[in-house]
């Protein structure tokens, strides 16, 4: 009896080993096999800039922070230098390559306030975007509107309350992870020992002007007598008349399904194809008429050409259905049948 209780001990003691081997052992699965488990990189973020803080220069990440430099400065968005004579120039750790995707900055408005969004792309492919704000010193005094009746600054006096008006110095400096402005009551050229520092992302939210991102336009040639849109697609009582020039966005618009391009002097809009028109190919061979009766020329348009055409088809005095054709002006007419087009 003695034996087989030992053998027993020992056999329950073999089993329970084997389970703690397989249990611990489980844990080790290949993510590669097991599509439930998921390998997961996250890259630390490799944009800097170097910033002097407590006599050391140090580098930080650039993104939320907010810059100040001096009005009609030269201002390259990835290299400028501050009011305080700082150069500030975005490095990327990894060697990433850095695209502006956008720059607001306005130098030549003193005052303002303007955005700039950085991408960084690595040799693998992973991105890292940065925005920061930059604000352009303003002259003269300067009303401050904060997010609420007074904010603390670094020192234990440097507090300012709202409306008051301060000359903003080119004083600048970093602490606690953004930086300060040297603002004083007396003159833009206090020095730092006799100036209040205020963060300088409260001066800059207090500028009347916010630089705006500023939109392309083109001059064009209408090639066809347009009516007017809203914003919503919908038509105006008012409409403009062919081989007028017209100073347009650049950028095409969709709205309700149809394609737009917006006036640059005034809210309204004018279908893209009277201005650009649209290519056609001719399903065979084609004249250029002037009227419904008068060819435009002796030229004869083959099968299989694309031929731009503007806005929609003219009815002419015969019935029949023409669009207007590239080449065409006020003096020298050029339009093609419908039926001759796919």
């Amino acid at each position: 009896m003695k034996k087989v209780k030992i053998i027993g001990i020992t056999t329950s003691i073999l089993l329970a080993i084997g389970i703690i081997s397989i249990s611990s052992n489980s844990s080790l699965v290949n993510a590669d096999e097991n599509p439930s488990i998921t390998n997961t990189t996250t890259e630390k973020s490799n944009l800097t800039v170097q910033v002097m803080q407590d006599g050391k220069l140090v580098s930080v990440n650039p993104d939320g922070l907010y810059f100040q430099v001096a009005p009609n400065s030269s201002f390259n968005p990835t290299d400028f230098i501050g009011t305080d004579g700082s150069q500030y120039k975005i490095n990327s750790e990894n060697k990433s390559k850095i695209k502006v995707d956008l720059n607001t900055v306005d130098t030549s408005i003193s005052g303002s306030v303007g955005t700039v969004k950085l991408t960084a792309t690595s040799n693998i492919g992973t991105t890292q975007t940065v925005i920061f704000t930059v604000f352009v010193k303003p002259s003269g005094l300067f009303t401050l509107k904060l997010p609420q009746s007074y904010v603390t600054g670094l020192g234990d006096t440097d507090t300012v309350y709202q409306g008051q008006q301060y000359y903003i110095t080119d004083n600048v400096k970093f602490s606690n992870g953004e930086f300060y402005t040297g603002i004083s009551k007396q003159s833009q050229n206090a020095t730092n020992n006799s100036v209040k520092w205020i963060a300088t992302k409260y001066l800059a939210n207090s500028a009347t002007t916010s630089t705006p991102v500023k939109t392309k336009t083109v001059t064009k040639k209408l090639m066809h007598t347009s009516i007017l849109y809203d914003k919503n697609g919908n038509p105006t009582d008012e409409k403009y008349t062919a081989y007028r020039d017209v100073t347009i966005n650049q950028e095409i618009v969709d709205i309700n399904g149809s394609s737009f391009v917006k006036l640059a002097d005034k809210s309204a809009y004018i279908k893209s194809s009277n201005i650009y028109g649209n290519g056609r190919v001719l399903k065979h061979n084609a004249y250029i008429y002037a009227t419904s009766t008068r060819r435009a020329d002796r030229t004869v348009l083959k099968k299989g050409q694309t031929i731009t055409t503007y806005g929609g088809p003219f009815k002419f005095k015969n019935g029949k259905r023409y669009y207007r054709i590239q080449g065409a002006s006020a003096t020298n007419k050029r339009y093609v049948k419908i039926a001759n087009f796919k």
